[in-house]
């Protein structure tokens, strides 16, 4: 991809990192703007890149209070709402995927009523 095709996937140029103001609407960063969504969808996200001797990847991470924010945000990168893909499935393709859930504490000890317990 030419640069500014890379810079308009992402909706950020890499020279600086600024975001596009004419980034399109298939973009990452329009596609995933975690205000734009209603009610809004923040997660805490980490992501760091991996190679082997004959693969490379990127690995992912979101952290929320509930699966949803994360789930708007997957439904509007495949284009589910409005058929818009996200513009890093240009290049990229998910392999896997997978949700834990870690239960809150109460008083220092695991507060299990979210499931009945």
């Amino acid at each position: 991809m030419s640069d500014q095709a890379q810079d308009h996937a992402i909706g950020r140029r890499k020279s600086d990192n600024e975001e596009l103001d004419d980034a399109p609407e298939s973009a990452h960063v329009k596609r995933t703007a975690q205000e734009s969504f209603e009610p809004e969808a923040f997660v805490l996200r980490r992501s760091m890149p991996w190679a082997n001797a004959g693969q490379a990847g990127f690995m992912f991470s979101a952290f929320g209070c509930s699966v949803a924010a994360f789930e708007a945000q997957l439904k509007r990168m495949v284009g589910a709402e409005d058929g818009i893909v996200d513009g890093l499935f240009q290049f990229t393709r998910p392999l896997t995927g997978s949700y834990f859930w870690c239960p809150p504490l109460k008083d220092g000890k695991l507060d299990l009523r979210a499931i009945g317990l």
